[in-house]
């Protein structure tokens, strides 16, 4: 076939050939089936493989995004056919470290196109990138406690990806013996998921969780059964009986469903920002994803080199649509802000766990505009930097293989907080750090990064630390100007961790004063 053309087990595909931004090309394929569509009868089921095609595939453009509520936009889009993947590689030669990229958006929105993440930055060390995509929201993540339907659906979505990458990706230049998954957030969540879950033993080697760990509670809070009733319900069908729920569900347009996902949630789930459908425990399925809670799951560490990290103003995320009304709730019963996970073991802790979250962060002052700042590094705390700090701490009692712990601190006037999300406060902002790894090609103009500037320097370092990280399992395997520092990998008794900020510092122990609350925390609940 020559040229652009690959062979992979389906048929053949071709791609094209694309400029980087940062100089040189890189060769691209997009929209490659990875699995059956979830369409009709496979509506909420597990995937199933990837139809063969015949001739010559033409794989120039992105596949359809999943359908969603697309938060940026403020509006629904995207389609059910939707599980693709995209490829981008230098040559079709050789066998270079695989960076397979999970993309973030609470399990609701998202996507794995060059919007957000186009590869230019990454392609540059030598690398081959993998951007996935699932079913999001109620099509991914519906459940009913019965094997009709399990839930997970999304998160095996992935899994039938990386058996793909895993098959297909010496094709593309790829070495099937060293992936490295990678994600923020709700990818960040999912790449922790396949370090805990059965089904995805063995498909990857390495991985980067960045702002987000099965421990954080927007995740181990179990959905409940009744959500999915209700949700039945607005559409016509009220029962409890799951099959006449799924059969229902299936001859409703995909568009209307999200447009009723959004219905769902109580005023409190808006509170403790619980999506009606995410991951849950699937045991009644012949084949669990997450077989157990992910608490237990979690405590068994994780076997792989993994880099793990948060940024230092994670709660600005939360000031979103953020209405005084939130802060008159919270100065009258603080304890709507208390996260199921803490008091789990005994909720009748609540209200001295409450006062004392209050306490560590607000002292004696009231809940208002004047207080945002502590407002963000509470919500932060208890929604990403908790769950993450513990998961290093798993890794601290158990793991074998080393843990690499990082800080972003970066306050960059030109940053994804502050202009697209339009956030008014100081600090690195949930998400600030993905555009010193991918360029995104929908705010290209906002967030552009200029030659020689320290952007730029900071983008190369990360860049590079990242790539280090994929092809060796150590993000500094030497110290250069462009990164000075050794990032050395927690231990038994301390969280090594690196600082990135106006420079890379090495320090122990980030946020010792947050951990030190949450043990007291949990002293509180087990006390009697």
């Amino acid at each position: 076939m020559g040229g652009l053309t690959v062979n992979v087990k389906q048929g053949w595909l071709r791609g094209t050939r694309e400029n980087s931004s940062v100089g040189g090309s890189y060769i691209s394929f997009k929209g490659i089936p990875f699995a059956a569509p979830p369409v009709g009868n496979l509506r909420f089921a597990d995937p199933k493989p990837p139809l063969p095609w015949t001739g010559v595939r033409d794989a120039s453009k992105y596949g359809p995004k999943c359908a969603q509520f697309n938060l940026m936009k403020g509006k629904i889009d995207g389609e059910e056919d939707c599980l693709y993947l995209n490829v981008a590689t230098t040559s079709l030669q050789g066998s270079r470290p695989v960076m397979v990229w999970i993309h973030g958006g609470a399990f609701i929105c998202g996507d794995g196109t060059s919007d957000m993440y186009s590869p230019d930055y990454l392609i540059k060390t030598d690398i081959v990138f993998v951007s996935i995509q699932y079913r999001l929201g109620v099509f991914g993540f519906l459940q009913l406690d019965h094997e009709e339907v399990t839930g997970n659906a999304g998160l095996k979505d992935q899994v039938a990806a990386l058996k793909w990458v895993k098959e297909n990706i010496s094709q593309f230049g790829g070495d099937p013996n060293n992936i490295t998954i990678f994600g923020e957030s709700a990818g960040s969540v999912s790449v922790n998921c396949h370090l805990v879950s059965p089904l995805s033993k063995g498909l990857f080697h390495k991985a980067i969780m960045q702002s987000g760990a099965i421990l954080n509670p927007w995740v181990t809070t179990p959905p409940k059964i009744e959500t999915a009733y209700r949700f039945a319900a607005l559409l016509g069908k009220e029962t409890t009986d799951p099959n006449e729920i799924v059969e229902h569900l299936r001859t409703i347009p995909a568009l209307q469903l999200i447009q009723t996902e959004l219905q769902v949630p109580t005023p409190e789930d808006r509170m403790r920002f619980l999506f009606p459908f995410r991951p849950c425990i699937d045991d009644k399925s012949p084949q669990p994803f997450l077989p157990k809670h992910p608490r237990e799951l979690a405590a068994n560490g994780i076997d792989v080199p993994v880099i793990i990290g948060y940024n230092s103003h994670e709660g600005l995320f939360f000031l979103m649509g953020l209405v005084d009304q939130t802060f008159e709730v919270l100065n009258k019963n603080f304890e709507v802000a208390v996260t199921e996970d803490l008091i789990v073991e005994n909720p009748s802790k609540i209200s001295e766990v409450a006062s004392e979250i209050r306490k560590f962060y607000f002292k004696d002052k009231e809940i208002s505009r004047e207080t945002m700042e502590d407002y963000v590094q509470c919500y932060g705390d208890l929604y990403f930097v908790n769950g993450i700090l513990k998961t290093v701490e798993h890794q601290q009692k158990k793991s074998k293989t080393p843990t690499y712990l990082y800080k972003f601190a970066y306050e960059n006037p030109r940053s994804m907080g502050k202009l697209v999300m339009k956030v008014p406060l100081k600090g690195a902002a949930h998400a600030d750090e993905l555009q010193f790894l991918f360029r995104g090609k929908l705010y290209d103009d906002l967030l552009k990064i200029e030659p020689n500037s320290f952007d730029q320097k900071l983008s190369d370092a990360m860049v590079k630390m990242w790539t280090d990280f994929a092809k060796t399992g150590n993000p500094t395997p030497q110290t250069n100007e462009l990164i000075p520092v050794k990032w050395a990998p927690v231990t038994r008794t301390t969280k090594n961790y690196l600082d990135i900020g106006t420079e890379l510092s090495a320090g122990a122990n980030p946020d010792e004063e947050v951990s030190k609350l949450f043990n007291r925390i949990s002293d509180i609940v087990k006390s009697q």
